[in-house]
């Protein structure tokens, strides 16, 4: 079972199985299978996962509730069972008082903090005037649904944006970016389902490109994924605070990393274009040099690899790029098993975070982003002598399959003979480059799957439109 609470109906009325640790959302999972009342049975957590290893050791953990299944999928409906009147949050408007504004702020936290509104830190009051202030910062009408919200879908629209992003403490001016990476998040191609709901620590690395980054002083510098800067924490505190009240997420509720997932607020940064020698990565996605743009991508966040660089140890650019073909070949496990829709669904995607003086030191020698993923795209493969025969079966049911670009199939297809060279990945534009840190700067990697598990792709780039109180994304 991996994040999202997955459940399957049995029979009439209907049984729902499941472990004890994932039960705190049953009724609602039940819901969406058309069944408001479901009868849940459950296993220990413990016993499931420890024995699940082989049919052998699993089959008296099943065997001890097999009775209890088949007498919930035989015995007649109790009225509660039978009824389709599911329960419903009160979510009329929230009255605070206190004799002093402190003491009504700290009641109004508690009420909200309390009903699992908020991120565990404390909030701004969503006011009426509060949320009219941040609407002040787009053009775009409070009524306008950006899209649904995953596990709960609940409904996206622009004046819900703005109240999660007054309680996150964020600038009506930083409300057209909020939007966006919305927008990249909802789009139902995007698979933020698995992002959000696995057991995994992935998570949102959200990028701000093009001139309205420096305008909301967006941290592209030293510190870029870290804390002190207003736009980065808001921004991704608004978000998340999106994803909790309108998603309805939870940790250990519908929210199963297992080790929680490393950034509160999602790794939210700017692209250093001041100190870039390539036009900015936007571009790279069709849009023009002069738009502003967010890119939301699903990063593994707990295995960024680090590359080089630093304020120590020395390093040259040969260093760098023979550690990003090293990183790349770590994605080879699993490659018998890739297949599109699976719980494997196929190679990874990688973000390569290069500092401004790998990057400078780069361009000096000719390179353009182009030629770098090119020259990485033909350094990580693997010689045809060292793949396995489930490896080399694996690769035409993904040719048939159209998993394989049509460009790409005749460079698979030598591949598998003597002497060839089958590429890590399928694509040469699965390898992004970003410049991004200070001086001194380390250069590292991140990764992520190609293909959503539950949707068909892992990163979205939209264009910042709307906006009223910047120069920038109007």
């Amino acid at each position: 079972m991996s994040g999202y609470y997955r459940v399957e109906k049995l029979g009439n009325p209907g049984v729902y199985v499941c472990t004890d640790n994932f039960i705190h959302d049953a009724e609602s999972a039940a819901e969406d299978v058309g069944m408001p009342k479901a009868r849940v049975v459950t296993v220990k957590a413990e016993d499931y996962y420890r024995l699940r290893g082989t049919d052998a050791e699993i089959m008296p953990v099943a065997k001890a509730v097999i009775d209890e299944l088949i007498d919930g999928l035989k015995s007649p409906l109790t009225e509660n069972e039978a009824s389709t009147e599911a329960e419903k949050e009160d979510l009329g408007p929230v009255t605070v008082s206190g004799d002093t504004y402190a003491l009504a702020i700290e009641k109004f936290n508690d009420i909200y903090l309390g009903r699992q509104w908020g991120d565990g830190l404390t909030l701004l009051p969503p006011t009426k005037e509060a949320v009219q202030s941040m609407l002040k910062g787009t053009s775009r009408s409070p009524d306008e649904i950006i899209g649904s919200v995953a596990p709960k879908n609940g409904i996206a629209t622009i004046e819900k944006i703005a109240i999660n992003a007054v309680m996150a403490g964020a600038k009506p001016e930083y409300l057209p970016v909020i939007i966006a990476a919305m927008e990249c998040i909802t789009d139902p191609d995007y698979d933020d389902l698995h992002v959000l709901t696995s057991t995994g620590s992935f998570n949102f690395a959200i990028m701000v490109t093009g001139p309205i980054a420096k305008e909301l002083n967006i941290n592209s510098g030293i510190g870029f994924l870290g804390y002190g800067w207003q736009a980065n924490s808001t921004i991704g505190r608004a978000l998340r605070l999106a994803m909790i009240n309108i998603g309805r997420l939870w940790p250990g509720v519908n929210d199963m990393a297992l080790v929680g997932r490393p950034s509160q607020q999602f790794y939210v940064f700017a692209e250093n274009q001041e100190l870039s020698p390539w036009p900015p990565f936007h571009v790279t996605q069709g849009f023009k040099v002069e738009d502003s743009c967010v890119t939301v991508s699903s990063v593994m966040g707990a295995s960024s690899h680090l590359l080089g660089g630093g304020a120590v140890a020395t390093w040259t650019p040969e260093d760098i790029m023979k550690n990003a073909v090293l990183m790349m070949m770590e994605s080879r496990w699993g490659m018998a098993t890739w297949k599109r829709g699976s719980s494997n669904p196929g190679p990874m995607k990688y973000i390569l975070f290069f500092e401004p003086v790998l990057a400078m030191e780069l361009a000096k020698h000719g390179h353009t982003r182009a030629t770098l993923q090119k020259n990485l795209y033909e350094r990580a493969t693997i010689p045809y002598e060292e793949l396995t025969p489930a490896e080399i079966a694996n690769i035409q049911p993904r040719i048939v399959s159209g998993e394989i670009p049509e460009d790409r199939i005749s460079v698979f297809k030598d591949a598998l003979n003597p002497g060839g060279r089958l590429p890590i990945m399928d694509r040469v534009e699965d390898i992004r480059i970003v410049v991004a840190g200070g001086i001194p700067g380390y250069s590292f990697g991140m990764t992520f799957w190609r293909e959503g598990l539950y949707a068909p792709t892992s990163d979205q780039t939209k264009l910042i439109w709307g906006a009223t109180k910047t120069w920038a994304g109007r």
